[in-house]
């Protein structure tokens, strides 16, 4: 299919109503994963926290690297060079091979600690592994300009697998166990629903045709996107390194404070991805037609709103963060000022995601790399310098080093590539 032959039975919904359906889908998954940290600090003890961030630490940047951001690039990619079944072909080899290095990273760093933290590891690891073949199905549907499909699939994902984590974990208190029931859930709403979902679309892919595409095009397809794969994977070991150096220095219960307030980030990200989702598309439609004052509007446009979200999110956390902090997870979580820092950091990081986006819409990929590294080398800097003398603390400031290097290092790319005009730049 190329860029301008449409087949698709369902019409497109104006950009008001993608971004209300992205907002309310995305929201709600955050609150369910926000549920799970909640029922896990609330129902198990700090270490079961510690361990649910350090499995996320491990897992997530390899997920990132192995499936090499198709999503986004699947979202502006104008199809005349690669196939859907290519793109579907290289998530799923791509996500077999994070599970394997999880677990294989696992084994070598914490295997005499136990078979508890192995054992979370590979069934966080199988979430991650459904929720990579889902987030494909929501690229398509994000390319239709259809995110109320994209609502739908996280609500009934995110409701199941909330429940059926919630009621393993509080009867058996088995943190692997409520993993890989939580897994399974997420893979039977994957299958009876994304998958009537692309149906109505005429974008579901046959499995037969995955064995089509060819090594070589799988090859072409992921030396083209390994920039971005790349990028998130910098971006998101930027965000793992303080919990794994915390753990190092403090132990699992640090962690499990740490992992606990940072999940704000996590929601931040979500929301921030939620404008991005909804808008890059029309961001690459722009690009494609030289739209250039439009594309330039629109990006300021997402960044204003989200210098608000950011300063409303700090100022809440300021405010009301103990009590807030008090009735999710407990008293011994109420760490006002220390929820404050990783807000704040986060926020610099949602100021910076709409221009992401952007560059993204521009397939200016190298730039991403060079921001996700600015990132994670100021993490890891600061990170070291840090967490030994001052423990949570030193991991918070080490998470607003890497969250402020990465904004500056966005708007410098930002600021070169608009110099040429966002058409330009769409070829750099």
């Amino acid at each position: 299919m190329t860029a301008t032959a449409r087949t698709d039975p369902v019409p497109r919904l104006s950009l008001r109503r993608n971004v209300a359906f992205a907002m309310v889908g995305r929201g709600y998954y955050a609150v369910t994963q926000f549920l799970v940290i909640v029922l896990a600090a609330r129902l198990g003890t700090p270490e079961d926290v510690g361990i649910l961030t350090l499995a996320s630490a491990i897992v997530t940047p390899l997920f990132f690297l192995a499936t090499m951001g198709t999503r986004d690039v699947l979202t502006v990619d104008d199809l005349d060079r690669f196939s859907r079944a290519d793109y579907l072909a290289l998530r799923v080899t791509g996500s077999v091979l994070a599970v394997l290095l999880a677990v294989l990273v696992t084994y070598l760093a914490y295997g005499d600690g136990g078979a508890l933290i192995l054992t979370a590891v590979i069934g966080f690891s199988l979430v991650k592994f459904f929720g990579a073949q889902a987030s494909m199905n929501h690229a398509m549907f994000q390319r239709a300009e259809r995110l109320d499909f994209v609502a739908a699939s996280i609500f009934v994902r995110g409701t199941a697998g909330l429940l059926v984590f919630g009621i393993v974990f509080w009867q058996t208190r088995d943190l692997p166990l409520a993993l890989f029931c939580e897994a399974a859930a997420w893979f039977l709403s994957y299958w009876l629903v994304d998958m009537r979902l692309l149906a109505r679309l005429n974008l579901k892919t046959p499995l037969a045709s995955l064995s089509e595409t060819g090594l070589r095009r799988i090859g072409a397809l992921a030396l083209w996107v390994l920039p971005v794969g790349l990028a998130l994977w910098l971006m998101r070991a930027a965000i793992s390194v303080p919990p794994i150096v915390l753990e190092h220095y403090a132990g699992l219960a640090a962690v499990g404070l740490f992992g606990a307030l940072v999940y704000v980030h996590t929601a931040l990200s979500m929301l921030a991805n939620t404008l991005g989702s909804a808008t890059a598309a029309r961001l690459r439609r722009y690009v494609r037609e030289r739209r250039v004052q439009d594309f330039r509007s629109l990006a300021r446009l997402l960044t204003l709103a989200s210098v608000a979200i950011g300063l409303v999110a700090t100022g809440l956390a300021w405010i009301a963060g103990a009590p807030l902090l008090t009735l999710a997870f407990g008293p011994e979580y109420a760490q006002r000022t220390l929820f404050t820092i990783i807000v704040a950091a986060s926020s610099l990081s949602l100021v910076a995601s709409p221009l992401i986006t952007a560059i993204t819409a521009m397939q200016a990929f190298g730039w991403r790399v060079v921001i996700s590294g600015a990132s994670l080398l100021a993490g890891l800097a600061s990170a070291f310098l840090l967490i030994p003398d001052f423990g949570v603390f030193g991991a918070a400031w080490s998470f607003m080093a890497s969250s402020a290097a990465y904004l500056l290092a966005t708007l410098v790319a930002c600021y070169v590539l608009m110099r040429g005009g966002a058409g330009d730049a769409s070829h750099g």
